[in-house]
């Protein structure tokens, strides 16, 4: 009898709907790098952190009670959604930062690239997923794809020890994404984005007051008023409350291998919000790149899933 793998729902055709929301999770999630990186300039990366997580997991459990009312859930669920949380997306998102701190921008980009090697490998060691041609080529792309899109040249490259935090940070994304759809499976995508959520803030939240209490010095509040607030928008609501529930959507229909292609695009529309809003100016090279994971993401899909026979 043939497994069937708990991440992926049955496709008759190709899955517009499925990639339609990675696109738009890429697409938003895009937003939060240039507000971020504005926001840098006046606040702490812990309370950053906290600023993002906390006012979407506000939002969310708001969303969630209008969308499905009165929620009955027993504790072993919640235990299970916010452990996947705080370890995935709160622990996670913490070691990417650290990774980042102690290397250099390129080093995040060059470790995102690897999601979809990441994703393939947790499916075909926990979910027995056949490693076809086709599958194999459109990692192969997305790969390469992303690492042109994130602005990575294929010469003097230089990775240090950063790159091992920020792979761990991609490798813990990609479990926690799995185990989101696995564990939590009989909610809704809105469902299981809130209670994981959830986990990631209280996560942040407890590093936080750490923090506070032991070194408090490195705590720094920027102000919160006129065009601050649409970039704290941006940075929280935007590329968090609203590029969650999506991933989680398209990563249920795509499974988490699939659906990472999409990730590897997210520099060039990171790329064209700064040519449009800022005034840089245009990479063809990272376009060529988001174009090869395009190829990639078709060719992935060009047939089912197989899955080995128990």
């Amino acid at each position: 009898m043939g497994q069937v793998s708990p991440n992926i729902e049955p496709q008759l055709s190709f899955p517009w709907k499925a990639n339609g929301y990675c696109f738009l999770a890429a697409l938003s999630w895009s937003f939060g790098f240039p507000a971020g990186t504005i926001l840098m300039a006046d606040w702490d990366l812990m309370t950053l952190l906290m600023v993002r997580l906390v006012p979407s997991t506000i939002i969310l459990l708001g969303v969630w009670w209008m969308l499905e009312g009165r929620l009955r859930l027993n504790r072993r669920v919640w235990a299970q959604g916010l452990a996947i949380g705080g370890i995935g997306f709160g622990f996670g998102s913490l070691l990417l930062l650290y990774g980042q701190q102690i290397s250099n921008p390129v080093t995040p980009a060059i470790a995102a690239a690897m999601m979809p090697i990441m994703g393939a490998i947790l499916e075909v060691m926990l979910d027995k997923r056949r490693l076809t041609a086709m599958l194999m080529l459109g990692t192969l792309c997305a790969f390469v794809g992303g690492l042109m899109a994130a602005g990575v040249r294929f010469s003097g490259i230089n990775i240090g020890g950063g790159f091992f935090w920020c792979l761990s940070a991609i490798v813990i994304y990609a479990w926690a994404t799995r185990a989101t759809n696995l564990h939590l499976r009989h909610l809704s995508a809105i469902g299981q984005t809130t209670m994981t959520m959830a986990g990631a803030a209280l996560f942040a939240g407890i590093i936080w007051v750490a923090v506070l209490v032991g070194v408090s010095d490195q705590i720094r509040v920027g102000q919160i008023a006129g065009n601050t607030l649409i970039i704290i928008f941006a940075f929280s609501i935007l590329s968090a409350a609203i590029a969650q529930p999506f991933w989680i959507a398209g990563a249920r229909g795509l499974g988490v291998a699939v659906a990472s292609f999409h990730l590897n695009a997210v520099p060039v529309y990171v790329m064209a919000i700064m040519v449009y809003s800022f005034g840089e100016d245009w990479d063809e090279m990272r376009f060529v790149g988001a174009a090869i994971v395009g190829v990639g993401v078709l060719l992935a899909q060009r047939e089912p899933p197989q899955y080995k026979t128990m």
